[in-house]
């Protein structure tokens, strides 16, 4: 069946599209190696969180938990009642965010099975140590409220892909490819998040070259996948009340950028970084002839 397109946004060259029925080898072909964000409109036609994961869901199931969203603490049911009242003009506090295979694992088998897009995945490899991972989150739940902005312009850690599924409400991503690193500030301490205080309404006089930046908007709504490639800078604002399912993913596609990554965090002395980056060398190379034969390492 023929891949159904549909254009998301466009700006010169760069165009985000939507797409549907899409065979794994295109994907991989135009968005994975290419490095390429693309909306898949069907990668999560099998989860059971579709239509299970709503407001009431939660509220019902899970509403005495505590969560801490901006340095305030809330039981969830609060907060989603606060979520469901909010306004543009005044909205919640902003990200809420879960991480589900640590404190909520009885609700990963409603987003399996993993799309096909999101593998191979090496995060849960038994041969990568959890340090080279950097204590990132690789499979998340936010909920946010109309006008809840994340807070920074920031590419995903350690170089991680994401796929951010839409399970209830829309949102508006702003996305910039990795070669206009230049002009979004890096900390200088956190070099995957932006000086930069709001990509939409930037401050040129404190940060001058973001004016040659060149990001992309669109909607993603309920039902559908952002693939986001590693090094895309990217923020998200709620436009309706919403509750999305982030994962990360890692596999050859992304190996060469995420061992940058672990070389430059964590201040490692040379010697444990060259051993370090000699062992994810030999590692990549076992990993991607265990996916060839389809065996789990």
């Amino acid at each position: 069946m023929a891949t159904k397109t549909v254009e998301l946004a466009r700006l010169g060259t760069m165009i985000v599209e939507k797409k549907y029925v899409m065979a794994y080898e295109e994907f991989a072909q135009k968005h994975l190696f290419a490095n390429h964000p693309v909306v898949i409109g069907d990668a999560c036609k099998d989860w059971p969180a579709k239509d299970k994961f709503t407001p009431e869901f939660f509220k019902t199931n899970y509403g005495e938990r505590e969560v801490i969203v901006e340095g305030k603490r809330f039981k969830l049911g609060d907060f989603i009642d606060l979520m469901m009242s909010a306004t543009e003009d005044n909205p919640a506090p902003y990200p809420c965010k879960l991480q589900m295979d640590r404190d909520y694992p009885e609700l990963v088998p409603d987003v399996m099975p993993r799309f096909s897009y999101a593998l191979p995945d090496r995060t849960h490899s038994k041969l990568l140590p959890g340090r080279f991972l950097g204590g990132a989150d690789t499979l998340e739940l936010f909920f946010g409220s109309p006008g809840g902005q994340f807070p920074y312009l920031h590419y995903d850690y350690m170089c991680l892909h994401a796929y951010i599924t839409q399970v209830y409400g829309q949102k508006e991503f702003t996305v910039m490819p990795p070669e206009q690193t230049p002009y979004v500030y890096p900390k200088p301490d956190n070099r995957w998040v932006s000086e930069v205080n709001d990509a939409k309404k930037p401050d040129l006089e404190k940060f001058p070259l973001f004016a040659k930046a060149t990001p992309l908007t669109f909607v993603v709504g309920p039902g559908e996948t952002l693939f986001i490639p590693c090094g895309w800078w990217h923020t998200a604002r709620s436009l309706t009340p919403t509750i999305s399912v982030a994962l990360d993913c890692l596999n050859a596609s992304n190996w060469t950028m995420f061992m940058r990554e672990v070389k430059t965090v964590g201040g490692q002395k040379p010697l444990k970084a060259k051993v370090a980056q000699a062992y994810l060398s030999v590692l990549g190379g076992v990993l991607s002839v265990s996916e060839k034969v389809g065996v789990n390492v």
